[in-house]
């Protein structure tokens, strides 16, 4: 059966934008994301093949790759007659002799030696030293605080191809300090990275048949060039982490043989037309983490023979839709560690699809995975995930596939529990039930949303990197998205309206408006609207090739990993703006609430009511904070370009945010002592429960703060221990009655005020 990633194609044998074709005739079409993921999805497996981007890559790294595998005995094996006791022979003819404190070169080694390794030394050079090596192509003299070479010294090597001598303190502005170089005829590898030279063409001129050249970690500018006459022969020029500010028409000159330009890590802001005019030849160049902000369509002018290019960690916020199309080679396109505009990517996939020569990209290389999607006709295209999920699974981790059915079952249970037994028992205050129903059938919402992310991680297991797109783009997706959304939100605002409600109620429990039904069911309509149209109105608006809940398999629009996702703005004001405000109204509500009610209570010992009273204040304060401020505090660094690890946004969703919805159940509803009474009474009528159910003095009538139905009776003397309609007292008002009548009991006054 043929997987999610195929599809048949047209009877032209085409495929539509971003699947390419496989199979007889062209007969099969394969998604992008699918090329080159070490799957093969074609018949002949056609989707890995010439995967490997291995185009433009420097001589030396292919000299490196290329080289045969060495066994052991091979390694180890010694030709060399004699040689110091401290040193290493391997390879035959190879002397290693390093960090072994040496002052100069040893001169009791058989002559026969072909490559003499002596780095971490303190060697001082003569003219003397390799007199007796005449065989010597390779020279490894790294790290040895070398400040000058003596003139002659290379030359009893005539053989010598390969000189190492970076880490040391040499530098083109002390006169005579390089006279060594100059008798290197055969030399054509100079590695002199970690060293202070400044002058590029006096390297050239002394070594004239140079080919491969490393300078990075020094002083160069490539300003004000003396261009060397033998600069042409150059192919391979490694000038990382100096201090070139900009590319003009004169930086280049003369470098006309480069094949391979290494400028990464310098200072670059601005690259002028005709920069690139003579290097018709270069195949590779990079210029990643410089500080490039603006390309102009001649930037790159001149490179008519460029297979690799590295831009990426740069700036960019501007790339004119014709930059690219002078490339006509272009192979590969590294835009790595670069955060990238919607202008960007459309200016990009525009300037690589629109014009009759364009470059034949196939390998690219970006920062987001969501990138990819602007560039369809790429096959190989990274990442290939984005972050959350594994190439095999939806949820990476074998703790949030756990916890994932843990959360999950306890939301469930928990705000079932609550709605059958509120809709079951006959509630004396029919307003607070309203309310804890609603806030039950938001947090339900969220454990759908984990039962559905649950079960499309068992459904995708093993294979997911063959549905993750699919189901990202759904229509499922979205709606799981939507119900995680609107279950965040909506709890969010009954919470919020429940905390101002019985602050206000209890900092004025006579002077304040009451709560009717129908005002609160008005509430609860406006925020249910409200929490609905929030949670919506994204996914109608972001419509695009990148759908708003469509940024990761978890479809929840946090956006930790990609803060600037098509749509951070609104979940910034959304997380950010509108729950931090509901934190911190909850959080002063609370604190409001505490002071008045320990204000009032100032004279009154310390009951066991008081004490439970106080610890549910602290965890519904607590648990709000535990929720809701990390992912606040996480959204900000993430806004802040901070590095987030990409795991964390899993724990995140699947751990930290159903907090609320999973312990509102214990915090509202099962921890009341009317709860308790229901489920004695329930147990002790089947002989179940020896505990008898406790008074209805402890019920929500006296315990719930909700309302003032009976603040204006407390004034008239009316007892508070039985009030009409089942209305009932604020802290407040039972300490008000207290105190002027000093006739209430004892276990009225011990009345647990549920917040």
């Amino acid at each position: 059966m043929p997987k999610a990633a195929e599809r048949e194609s047209n009877f032209s044998g085409l495929c539509e934008v971003g699947w390419f074709t496989c199979g007889a005739n062209g007969s099969l079409c394969v998604e992008q994301r699918f090329l080159c993921d070490q799957e093969e999805d074609c018949p002949a497996g056609e989707d890995e093949l010439n995967c490997l981007d291995d185009k433009g890559d420097s001589g030396l790294t292919k000299e490196i790759l290329d080289k045969p595998a060495i066994s052991w005995e091979q390694r180890h094996k010694c030709n060399l007659k004699h040689y110091p006791e401290f040193c290493l022979c391997r390879m035959e003819t190879r002397i290693h002799c390093k960090n072994i404190n040496l002052t100069s070169v040893p001169q009791d080694i058989d002559v026969q030696v072909t490559s003499l390794l002596l780095g971490n030394n303190s060697i001082s050079l003569t003219a003397e030293s390799f007199t007796r090596y005449p065989s010597l192509t390779l020279l490894h003299l790294q790290n040895n605080g070398l400040t000058s070479l003596p003139a002659d010294v290379f030359k009893p090597l005539p053989n010598l191809t390969k000189l190492f001598l970076a880490d040391n303190r040499l530098s083109t502005q002390e006169k005579g300090s390089l006279e060594g170089l100059r008798s290197t005829r055969t030399l054509r590898l100079l590695h002199l990275s970690h060293n202070t030279f400044s002058e590029l063409d006096q390297l050239m001129t002394l070594v004239p048949g140079l080919k491969t050249l490393w300078l990075n970690s020094n002083l160069v500018t490539l300003r004000g060039r003396n261009v060397s006459p033998h600069a042409h022969s150059l192919r391979e020029l490694f000038l990382e982490d100096n201090l070139v500010e900009e590319l003009t028409e004169h930086s280049l000159k003369g470098l006309s043989g480069l094949e391979t330009l290494y400028l990464r890590h310098n200072k670059i802001k601005v690259i002028y037309s005709g920069a690139f005019q003579e290097q018709r030849r270069l195949l590779e160049l990079e210029l990643n983490y410089n500080k490039i902000q603006y390309l102009h369509p001649d930037t790159f002018q001149g490179l008519d023979s460029l297979v690799s290019l590295n831009l990426g960690g740069n700036p960019l916020t501007m790339v004119e839709i014709g930059t690219l199309r002078r490339l006509s080679r272009l192979d590969s396109l590294r835009l790595e560690g670069a955060e990238l505009t919607t202008d960007l990517l459309v200016n990009l996939s525009t300037g690589l699809t629109s014009y009759h020569l364009t470059p034949n990209v196939s390998h690219a290389y970006f920062k987001r995975f969501r990138y990819c999607g602007y560039l369809p006709h790429i096959p190989d295209c990274w990442p290939k995930s984005d972050g959350v999920s594994s190439f095999e699974h939806l949820l990476v981790r074998v703790e949030l596939r756990v916890t994932v059915w843990v959360v999950a079952l306890a939301t469930l249970v928990g705000n079932l529990t609550v709605l059958g037994g509120r809709v079951l028992s006959a509630d004396d205050n029919k307003i607070l039930s309203l309310f804890i129903r609603n806030l039950a059938v938001a947090d339900l919402l969220t454990g759908l949303y984990l039962v559905a992310v649950a079960v499309k991680d068992v459904e995708f297991r093993a294979e997911y990197h063959e549905h993750a797109y699919y189901w990202m783009m759904s229509w499922q997706c979205t709606l799981t998205g939507i119900l995680a959304m609107t279950s965040s939100e909506v709890s969010v605002l009954i919470l919020t309206f429940m905390s101002v409600e019985r602050w206000v109620c209890i900092t004025w429990p006579l002077g304040a408006p009451k709560l009717s039904l129908t005002g609160a069911k008005a509430a609860l309509g406006c925020i249910w609207t409200l929490g609905i149209l929030l949670s919506v109105a994204p996914a109608y608006y972001y419509r695009g090739k990148q759908r708003f809940y469509g940024t990761n398999g978890l479809c929840f629009p946090l956006h930790l990993d990609d803060p600037w996702v098509p749509g951070w703005f609104y979940s910034a004001m959304v997380f950010v703006g509108l729950n931090q405000m509901g934190v911190m109204v909850i959080l002063m509500s609370y604190a409001g609430m505490f002071c008045s009610i320990r204000h009032t209570r100032a004279n009154t010992p310390l009951s066991l009511g008081d004490r439970e009273f106080a610890m549910r204040f602290f965890f519904i304060v607590f648990t709000d904070c535990l929720c809701w401020t990390p992912i606040i505090i996480l959204r900000v660094l993430a806004l802040a370009e901070m590095d987030i690890t990409p795991e964390l946004y899993a724990y995140v969703v699947v751990v930290l945010l159903p907090i609320n919805s999973a312990l509102n159940p214990f915090l509202y509803t099962f921890t009341t002592t009317k709860f308790r009474s229901q489920v004695r009474r329930f147990l002790l009528g089947r002989g179940m429960c020896l505990w008898p159910p406790r008074r209805d003095s402890e019920s929500e009538i006296t315990r719930n703060s909700f309302f003032r139905g009976a603040s204006s009776k407390a004034t008239n003397g009316r007892d508070v221990a039985n009030p009409p309609n089942g209305a009932s007292h604020t802290v407040a008002e039972i300490m008000l009655v207290e105190v002027s009548k000093h006739s209430v009991k004892d276990e009225t006054t011990r009345a647990d005020t549920k917040v």
